[in-house]
């Protein structure tokens, strides 16, 4: 078998350029990782009639401990807000990613809205998933680079250099808790920030 012998050469040639050994792909760090097993993590609820803190659960979530926030049904679309922690991490996971587990307590069409706003003196950074979560734990994850589709002040797509100047300097992080008008509830778990590899 003629390919197959080639294949093995050539593959025998490889693990000798690469030091005779499998040579692995550097792995992102982890910044923050919260997973709400014993704290909020100082996490707030946003937009809905005022600041709120979101209840915490012991177990439930994706897995262990999660937080989540009952809709007063009675403000505009609220959101997770990240603390102090998340915000500092910013400026070094440019290129990296974010990623959350999130779950609803109904499982209809919802509203089209902004997933993770991201603020800073420099602008405003948005980001839209093409599904919202389900009435089980969902994971979302965005690459914090311009090439991932995120706005910058509502309208155009987001520029590396626009990227960078407003993860440099972030005010607040939100995630999207509300898909649905009228009362629900939403749920927040395993958030995690990398830096880009």
């Amino acid at each position: 078998m003629p390919f197959a012998r080639s294949t093995a050469i050539a593959a025998g040639a490889f693990a000798c350029l690469m030091g005779g050994r499998a040579q692995s792909l550097p792995q992102e760090r982890t910044l923050v990782a919260h997973d709400f097993e014993s704290s909020a993590h100082g996490w707030l609820v946003s937009g809905d009639t005022g600041p709120s803190v979101p209840e915490l659960h012991a177990t439930g979530g994706h897995p262990g401990g999660y937080i989540s926030y009952v809709d007063e049904a009675a403000g505009e679309t609220w959101y997770f807000r990240a603390p102090e922690s998340v915000l500092r991490a910013l400026p070094a996971a440019e290129n990296g990613t974010l990623s959350y587990s999130l779950k609803q307590s109904a499982d209809e069409p919802g509203f089209l809205d902004d997933d993770v706003i991201i603020l800073g003196a420099a602008g405003r950074l948005s980001f839209r998933f093409a599904t919202s979560p389900g009435t089980g734990w969902t994971p979302f994850s965005v690459k914090l680079t311009a090439g991932a589709g995120w706005r910058w002040n509502w309208n155009a797509l987001a520029s590396q250099e626009q990227m960078r100047r407003v993860l440099a300097n972030p005010t607040s992080l939100e995630i999207r808790g509300e898909y649905h008008t009228g009362p629900d509830e939403g749920a927040l778990d395993t958030v995690v920030l990398r830096a880009g590899g």
